[in-house]
């Protein structure tokens, strides 16, 4: 993927440029039936690509740059693990324009100087792709349905949220799992205004508690799924309060790293009658500051015992899915 950032946007050379355009600007070029069907069959292809056999494929001749770059097969754009600047998401905005889905996830910014502290490399790095991303959000519009960022601390802030409520106001799944330290009430809050529509979403992050949590319940009043990681504890309380705000249309429930009791798990299953699967994995580390001690593996070991308990009720044992770290 760093090879990604070498890729020469488009028009970065008179001859690239020519190539690129040769077919639309010279209205007296003649393309053979030949050349038309051998697009045509390029086409099929390209869709099933991902992001970076695109790019490399965008290399090989003229006729596949003009398939490679056409936003016909940028419809789902997907970058991770990678190092890639500003400019390189700015120039991948230009091919898309009929995008529906986006997934930036684990990116890192450049390397740090020799010379350069930590401060001063987490200062000049901070929100490093947002304007990137700003073309990016905008080039597709309203034809983006899902967004998912994850893992792209400090190049990618919340201000990404506000960017992607600015130019996509159509997105019906997002995920957004950033800084669980720093996601709060008002993040959830904007997004419950911003996308009443939404079908999915994940989100995580201690500051999402239960006054942000029933906001989002009761502007979103059609979501399906609901993922929610490194949360506060839900409690029958919390539940019973993010229930009576909404979630009656609730299919799926996935609880990752986020404590949660069996009565709270009771009250979903009571208020959602639509619930088809509900996840909880969880690890010692999310009940006790210190999980090695006797006495907290003795207390999670009985938490996990009353959760596994409840797939011997009525209607949990095909629904109810318990995933323990470390195998408990």
């Amino acid at each position: 993927m760093q090879r990604h950032q070498e890729a020469r946007p488009e028009g970065s050379s008179g001859r690239g440029r020519r190539a690129e355009r040769g077919s639309p600007s010279r209205s007296n070029e003649v393309i053979s039936p030949e050349i038309l069907k051998m697009r045509a069959a390029l086409f099929c292809i390209f869709t099933y690509l991902d992001t970076r056999t695109l790019l490399h494929a965008a290399e090989v001749c003229r006729d596949w740059r003009f398939v490679a770059r056409h936003p016909a097969v940028w419809t789902r754009v997907l970058l991770e693990n990678a190092r890639v600047c500003s400019k390189f998401l700015a120039m991948l905005a230009q091919w898309c324009t009929q995008a529906h889905s986006l997934t930036l996830q684990n990116l890192k910014p450049r390397q740090r100087g020799k010379k350069e502290s930590k401060e001063e490399y987490a200062r000049s790095t901070r929100g490093c792709l947002e304007a990137g991303l700003e073309s990016l959000l905008k080039a597709a519009g309203g034809n983006l349905l899902i967004l998912r960022i994850s893992h792209c601390p400090n190049i990618l802030t919340d201000r990404s949220l506000w960017l992607a409520s600015c130019y996509c106001r159509a997105l019906q799944a997002v995920t957004y799992s950033q800084q669980p330290t720093r996601f709060s009430n008002r993040c959830l809050q904007m997004i419950g205004r911003c996308w009443p529509h939404l079908r999915a979403l994940g989100v995580g992050g201690a500051g999402c508690g239960v006054q942000g949590l029933a906001s989002l319940a009761r502007n979103c009043m059609r979501l399906q799924v609901l993922e929610l990681d490194h949360v506060s504890e839900i409690t029958q309380e919390v539940a019973a309060e993010v229930c009576r705000e909404g979630l009656k249309g609730l299919e799926m429930l996935v609880l990752t790293a986020t404590p949660v009791t069996p009565k709270a798990l009771l009250h979903f299953n009571s208020i959602c009658r639509n619930l088809k699967s509900i996840v909880v994995q969880i690890g010692i580390a999310d009940y006790f500051k210190e999980p090695s001690s006797p006495e907290a593996q003795k207390l999670f070991e009985d938490m996990v015992t009353k959760l596994q308990a409840l797939r011997r009720r009525p209607g949990f044992s095909k629904i109810l899915h318990i995933k323990v770290e470390g195998g408990c």
